[in-house]
């Protein structure tokens, strides 16, 4: 429990500078976690006899970051047409299905086990890379820090709640530990911070309007509560996607670079579903 709370510990102050500086230093750190996540994915599917092509889900990390800073520096007009992180998936995945096909084998498993990290983790990862460049950095550290601590809250509350009170289990073929009261508690914590966190943001730009020099006005707080139950509720789903793709290869974790947590698809797993969920509240509102 030690190493995992200072892990976890670390891996917040990480973020939090990620957040901070944003541009490059956060580009950097999602290209190394996505690239770490395939490479995770890829191992766990070797074990149980696939042959993916590994470098052509590396390409695609590469692509999409490249990609989606040509988006928010260049503005070239190709970008207005077809969005960065569709751009590099559809490349990436037409230079996969070509290697296998060249390749003259019968190997479906290996041509889905390529794919299907390309898209989970991978375009869940070209989506969270896209929330920093939205339309001003007031509104791109709101969506940061939602995007990437909804997901923690909820996992220390259902967690937290769990343990103490849990006795209806949630999936017990996927995830025995789950509960239905961690879940809920879960959620109610996601929510409650997914309101907070926009409110203290506006509080903070009325007191020092500096800190945000456009005016953006964010969404109403209601409409971030139910981000935070929408968000809440998929991370849980991210971290059974996460169980069932572990079950499926026998293995516990994905890796060992976080003590106490595992590797970086354990940690990230249910913050993937999370950035999709606050890439499209985004989106949607125009920011």
């Amino acid at each position: 429990m030690v190493k995992r709370v200072i892990t976890g510990i670390v891996f917040t102050v990480v973020i939090l500078v990620g957040i901070a500086l944003q541009g490059w230093v956060l580009r950097l750190l999602l290209l190394f976690a996505m690239l770490l996540s395939l490479s995770e994915m890829y191992r766990a599917f070797r074990k149980i006899g696939a042959d993916p092509v590994r470098w052509a889900g590396y390409v695609y990390c590469c692509l999409a970051v490249i990609a989606q800073s040509m988006y928010s520096q260049l503005n070239h007009p190709m970008f207005r047409e077809i969005s960065p992180p569709m751009l590099a998936l559809t490349l990436s995945l037409l230079l996969a299905m070509t290697v296998i096909i060249v390749r003259g084998k019968l190997a479906f498993d290996s041509l889905l086990m390529t794919v299907f990290p390309m898209l989970y983790p991978g375009l869940f990862f070209s989506l969270m890379l896209t929330l920093q460049d939205l339309n001003s950095r007031f509104a791109s550290t709101v969506a940061l820090i939602l995007m990437f601590f909804i997901a923690s809250v909820n996992d220390v509350f259902a967690l937290l709640i769990g343990v103490r009170f849990g006795k209806h289990r949630l999936s017990p073929l996927i995830s025995p530990k789950k509960s239905v009261e961690g879940s809920i508690a879960g959620l109610i914590a996601s929510v409650l911070f997914a309101v907070f966190v926009p409110a203290a943001f506006n509080l903070l730009a009325s007191v020092f309007p500096q800190f945000n020099p456009t005016g953006v006005v964010l969404p109403p707080l209601w409409s971030f509560a139910i981000l935070g139950l929408v968000a809440g509720a998929l991370s849980q789903v991210g971290d059974l996607v996460a169980s069932l793709v572990k079950r499926h290869c026998g293995i516990k974790d994905f890796g060992t670079i976080f003590p106490g947590h595992g590797g970086m698809m354990d940690r990230m797993d249910g913050i993937l579903f999370c950035g999709v969920a606050c890439y499209l509240f985004f989106r949607l509102a125009g920011l």
